[in-house]
């Protein structure tokens, strides 16, 4: 067998540490410029608070945790008209037994509103998502919802609407003209509650545009209320909140 002079083995070792240090310091710097993606900075810009969890975590890179654990990041408050949560969750289980080991990887995320109306179920998605920002449809066994026009061509053609309550569908337009420019799109609903669910791969395009996210979960829980539409809010910060108060 023969090997690798060790000269040339020096460099491929410097290499890589180099490449490894450089990776580090890039991260490092990404973080300091992406602050407003940590989840304290993303619930002031959904016009809520932190009630649990880490404020610093940064949800642009929302990486797991070496070995078991649970993690769960809160946030709740009235942006709008209708009371608001954001909650992203996960963790690790490990598993022993006497011929292998079973190790569970959990994950959730949801940004939901209460409805002062009880809603007949629906689910939305892009017909045409991209391959690695494919949802989770918690609702796609019902046999209740069927696909239903909202009458809007444009709407229409870019998203599926299923829905047990054909009137569902024209209420939905004006929140999925808002969401029409993002990536990744799953709305659901059901009795008091209105929601939308983040796979892990959607979460840094969530965290990039929060605020178009819950203007258009609150434009829906309006027009399914019968309330006015919202108009967009400016949403002061943490600081400019407590200096006020």
């Amino acid at each position: 067998m023969r090997h690798m002079p060790v000269p040339l083995v020096i460099v491929i070792a410097i290499a890589v540490i180099a490449m490894l240090i450089w990776q580090r310091m890039r991260l490092k710097t990404s973080l300091t410029e992406n602050q407003d993606k940590n989840f304290g900075s993303v619930a002031d810009r959904l016009g809520m608070r932190v009630v649990e969890g880490d404020p610093n975590i940064n949800l642009l890179y929302f990486m797991q945790q070496r070995g078991n654990y649970k993690r769960q990041l809160r946030a709740a408050g009235q942006p709008y008209a209708h009371p608001a949560s954001f909650i992203v969750m996960d963790g690790v289980e490990t598993s022993e037994y006497i011929v292998y080991r079973r190790i569970t990887h959990s994950f959730g995320c949801f940004l939901d509103v209460s409805l002062e109306k009880s809603l007949a179920p629906f689910e939305v998605v892009l017909r045409n998502p991209n391959q690695y920002l494919i949802p989770l449809r918690g609702m796609e066994g019902r046999g209740e919802l069927r696909e239903t026009p909202s009458g809007d061509a444009a709407v229409d053609a870019q998203f599926s609407i299923r829905t047990a309550d054909p009137q569902t569908a024209a209420a939905l337009v004006p929140a999925l003209q808002i969401l029409a420019s993002q990536l990744f799109v799953h709305v659901a609903g059901e009795g008091n509650r209105l929601w939308m669910s983040l796979t892990r791969m959607a979460l840094p395009y969530f965290a990039s545009a929060a605020e178009e996210y819950m203007l258009a979960l609150e434009t829906a829980a309006c027009a399914i209320d019968g309330r006015a539409l919202p108009a967009r809010i400016s949403v002061p910060s943490a600081s400019t909140q407590a200096t006020v108060q």
